[in-house]
């Protein structure tokens, strides 16, 4: 930069002068929220709220987008919330960090968005997270969790880091594993040495693996009794390349439950019996119980979630064992040997069944004497309580099942003293508390293109049924995976009151399943006895109010007076969102203030908060902002076994094809495509992507805790830290009146350009980047010989002589959190605070297209959309139908609705329909990429 250009600079930055941001500094904050030790008596603090978001799918390829609904409700009744306004939803990658956070505005329960995904997103299994601020005080009982899997079209689903591999058992139990890596994982092929990770369900373990021959060979010696390691390569253990080694062709883990949690002598005991296998996956087998003389007592099985059922008298003068075969062993001649619980002299017995439209319950006791109490539940509240005395230790009552809600209910035996004795969780089917959806199309088979017209309706008379929320998703029967995700009925009755994993979960809501009643009362006894999550406890020493929108909380550092009394204190806030907003309050007897804004999307949002006397005079007084830390991630990492998945298969093949097409229409049509923008080793969000296709990809990226953990107590800001740990890459030139100018190194001194948060930095604001916080940098970006270097040199200097533009030059791109932007920290003026506060995530619209002629022409561009209709937001009355309609798109093949519906007064709807687009009218499909 000319010496010239410097002059016109540094005049430039020191005359100008903005009083309304002079003198004030940024704190930089998430969600604003008070944080306070104890309840308000207004807030039953035991009253949850639960999260449930619609997917369309268990796997996406990188090319789409994840659309999604949430439904939010209460923990008791179901009933659309409206304690939250605000719900937060992460995508969570591979390596455990949050990729992107969505704040998502609720309308009496209700909210949708969506995630869009890119060519940079690296496969592997993402977590999908939501969350309000009132949930955060029960743990993570009530964070909804789901995961998914990302694949990429233009690479193989399953590329496993190993090139070669080989198991030789050296002894019983133990393991030694040769192979080779497959080079296409790693960072570079020119490292010397390369980081392993294992991970085995009894510890960890790290190699450092070395470059011979040219290539990396793995030798290691397993512990004993591993059944699985998982071998992962990356920066960090807990990188997403990753691949799992059976070691036990079908390790087997079987478990029995009794009833109510004892095996008891002298009584007809029930169990459960869970078996599982890689992966937390149920398997299904057939064994036999035999008592301590070999005598065989009862035969059972597991169905293919790997549960079952069977009684059978107990004696504590026996022991007994079950042995049963491995999977697929028709010839029974390899069996395991597993022992059943010891049988206890004395003990009480909780059974529950249903009978008809009524619910028995039976005790078994040889411990307790006089009057027995069972108090029935659901969901934390109290519904029955029953009571009798024993006669020979035994008792038997039963209750009406209508009178009961859908559920799960929770019965525990009391003795005449009412200390619980035993528990027994049951789930209680109810019609009346289900919403009847019936689809209707108007065809049963479509052409491509084709218009669909759906009729949806409630089914049941008018006075039962009110106002409902209806989504409508159409999807590629092919990408359609039921057994891997939850429906609204499954989670919300089921998957979000149990602790763990439930494979399959709509199962036990099908109407065409054999045995589900059977099938989901073995869940309950297997899985449920013990991590059901009620009562709803409070957790941890932190409450967190609910958000009823975009809130500003904080308080005034208020100093008392001789008289003890309070000054009064008005706070002042200014937003500078689309337009410009101000609000006023009064501070409380302590200082406290609080801000609900109108509603807004977008981008983080800068404000102002400034405290005045009740004569409009500026205070002296500190403003303090309420802040709370952010929810940690908890990402399950798990063994995930390589096998043949035709939903993978589909999603990649459709990504391919899309891809294939693409390319093919584009240079047939005269459409010259852009080179792909991608940055090696460093994830892309959409907006990053952006960016480098506009300016060109950054050839040196530090992150902001790399900056941090270089800070000294003699830092000054950011350039000090640059220049003292970076000054191969960046110079930083001084003047004698201290403005600082930073540079790109390079064969000599180029111009160099600032940018902020994606932005170009006006000249006259360079002066506050040296003095930026560190605790506010996200990443700084050094992009060498930056595209269209003269125009973007004269968006920050119009009025720069023509003939001394450079034609090269470079721009220091720093990305600030939240994008809070440069700040000031030249000296805080007192009573006034600058901050940024996030704002609603914008709704993006479902694209979809109307075609005015249903038959495509071969000069139009193949429309090869997976998901052909999304609709989040349909709203049934009590004339109880509705209706939509889409078009269809150029895949052949079955389709798929699916449609949930949740009603004002708490009731669950699930319906699906299948319709067929099949060849009518011999269009090619496709252009022949060979002609």
């Amino acid at each position: 930069m000319s010496k010239k250009r410097i002059r016109e600079l540094k005049k430039t930055v020191r005359t100008f002068w903005t009083p309304f941001l002079y003198g004030s500094f940024i704190i930089f904050l998430l969600f604003p929220l008070l944080s306070i030790a104890q309840t308000n008596e207004r807030l039953d603090a035991s009253l949850a709220e639960k999260i449930y978001i619609q997917l369309g799918s268990g796997v996406y390829a990188t090319d789409q987008e994840i659309w999604f609904k949430a439904i939010v409700v209460d923990s008791e009744n179901h009933l659309p919330s409206t304690t939250s306004q605000v719900l937060y939803v992460d995508l969570i990658g591979p390596n455990g960090k949050v990729i992107e956070h969505k704040l998502t505005k609720l309308a009496s329960g209700l909210g949708n968005g969506s995630f869009e995904l890119g060519k940079n997103y690296p496969v592997g299994r993402y977590l999908i997270r939501a969350y309000t601020q009132w949930n955060r005080n029960f743990g993570n009982d009530f964070v909804f969790e789901d995961y998914i899997n990302i694949v990429a079209p233009e690479s193989p689903p399953n590329n496993g880091i190993l090139h070669t591999l080989t198991t030789t058992e050296l002894e019983s139990g133990k393991f030694l594993l040769i192979g080779e890596i497959n080079s296409s994982t790693i960072k570079s092929s020119d490292e010397k040495q390369i980081p392993i990770y294992l991970n085995y369900a009894v510890g960890k373990d790290t190699l450092e693996l070395k470059k011979k021959n040219g290539v990396y060979t793995l030798a290691y010696e397993t512990p004993k009794n591993v059944d699985w390691v998982t071998l992962s390569v990356g920066e960090t253990p807990d990188s997403y390349r990753s691949e799992t080694v059976i070691l036990k062709k079908n390790p087997i883990d079987l478990q029995f439950f009794p009833e109510s949690g004892q095996l008891v002598h002298g009584f007809l005991n029930k169990f459960g019996v869970k078996a599982i296998g890689i992966g937390s996956k149920g398997i299904p087998l057939k064994g036999t119980v035999f008592d301590d003389k070999a005598q065989p007592i009862i035969d059972f099985s597991t169905n293919h979630l790997g549960m079952g059922t069977f009684t059978m008298q107990a004696d504590s003068a026996r022991t007994y064992y079950a042995k049963v075969s491995e999977p697929n062993d028709s010839t029974g001649t390899t069996t395991h040997i597993y022992p059943l619980p010891k049988v206890s002299p004395e003990g009480s017995i909780l059974s529950v069944s249903r009978v008809g439209e009524k619910i028995w319950t039976r005790i078994s006791s040889n411990s307790l004497k006089g009057q027995v109490y069972i108090k029935v539940a659901c969901r934390g509240k109290d519904y029955f309580l029953l009571e009798g005395p024993l006669k020979n230790g035994k008792l038997v009552k039963d209750m009406p099942s209508d009178e009961l809600p859908a559920g799960i209910l929770v019965f525990t035996l009391m003795d005449q003293e009412k200390r619980p004795i035993a528990e027994r969780l049951f789930f209680n089917h109810k019609d009346g508390e289900v919403l009847d959806v019936m689809i209707q199309t108007d065809k049963d088979v479509y052409d491509r293109r084709e218009k669909t017209q759906l009729n949806m309706h409630i089914l049941g008379p008018v006075s039962q049924s009110k106002r409902a929320s209806l989504s409508v998703l159409v999807l590629n029967k092919a990408h359609f995976q039921p057994e891997s995700i939850n429906t609204i009925r499954s989670y919300l009755l089921l998957d979000s009151e149990i602790r763990g994993e439930i494979e399959d979960p709509d199962y036990y809501f099908r109407a065409q399943t054999p045995k589900r009643f059977e099938a989901l009362d073995a869940l309950l006894l297997t899985q449920g006895w013990r991590n059901y999550l009620y009562p709803v406890k409070r957790k941890g020493h932190i409450f967190y109010w609910p958000e009823k929108g975009l809130e500003i909380n904080g308080a005034v550092q208020v100093l008392r007076n001789k008289s003890n009394t309070s000054p009064n204190i008005n706070v002042s806030l200014a937003t500078f969102g689309r337009e410009t907003k101000f609000y006023t309050t009064a501070a409380d007897s302590l200082g406290r203030f609080g801000f609900v804004l109108d509603d807004d999307y977008g981008p983080d949002m800068p404000y102002l908060l400034s405290s005045v006397d009740p004569k409009g005079t500026k205070s002296n007084h500190n403003i303090r902002l309420d802040t709370i830390s952010q929810l940690k991630v908890a990402y399950r990492q798990k063994p995930i076994i390589r096998e043949s998945d035709t939903v993978v298969k589909a999603v990649v093949e459709a990504g391919k094809e899309r891809l294939r097409t693409e390319m093919v229409f584009d240079s047939l049509y005269g459409v010259t495509q852009l080179d792909e923008v991608v940055v090696s080793d460093h994830f892309l969000t959409p907006e990053r992507a952006k960016l480098y296709e506009k300016y060109g990809n950054p050839d040196v990226i530090i992150p902001g805790d790399d900056i941090r953990d270089k800070e000294k107590e003699w830092s000054y800001g950011l350039y000090s830290i640059l220049l003292f740990n970076y000054g191969d890459q960046i110079a930083i030139e001084r003047f004698p009146d201290g403005f600082m100018l930073a540079h790109v190194r390079g064969g000599s001194r180029e111009a160099t350009l600032l940018m902020v948060d994606g932005k170009l930095l006006e000249s006259h604001l360079y002066e506050y980047v040296p003095s930026m916080s560190p605790e506010i940098v996200e990443r700084v970006e050094l992009i060498k010989y930056a595209k269209f270097f003269k125009s973007r040199y004269l968006t920050v200097f119009p009025q720069a002589d023509l003939f001394e533009i450079p034609s090269l030059g470079h721009i220091i791109s720093i990305t600030t959190k939240g994008g809070v932007g440069v700040q000031a920290p030249i000296r805080p003026e007192p009573g006034t605070l600058k901050a940024s506060i996030p704002l609603y995530s914008p709704v993006k619209e479902f694209y979809a297209p109307k075609y005015d002629r249903p038959v495509p022409s071969q000069e139009d561009k193949p429309d090869l959309r997976s998901v052909i209709h999304w609709q989040p937001d349909i709203f049934i009355d009590q004339t109880q139908n509705t209706s939509s309609s889409f078009y269809n798109g150029d895949i052949l093949g079955e389709y798929v609705i699916i449609v949930e519906a949740i009603s004002e007064d708490g009731r669950l709807g699930y319906a699906t329909k299948e319709y067929v687009v099949e060849e009518k009218n011999g269009f090619n499909e496709k252009p022949d990429p060979s002609n």
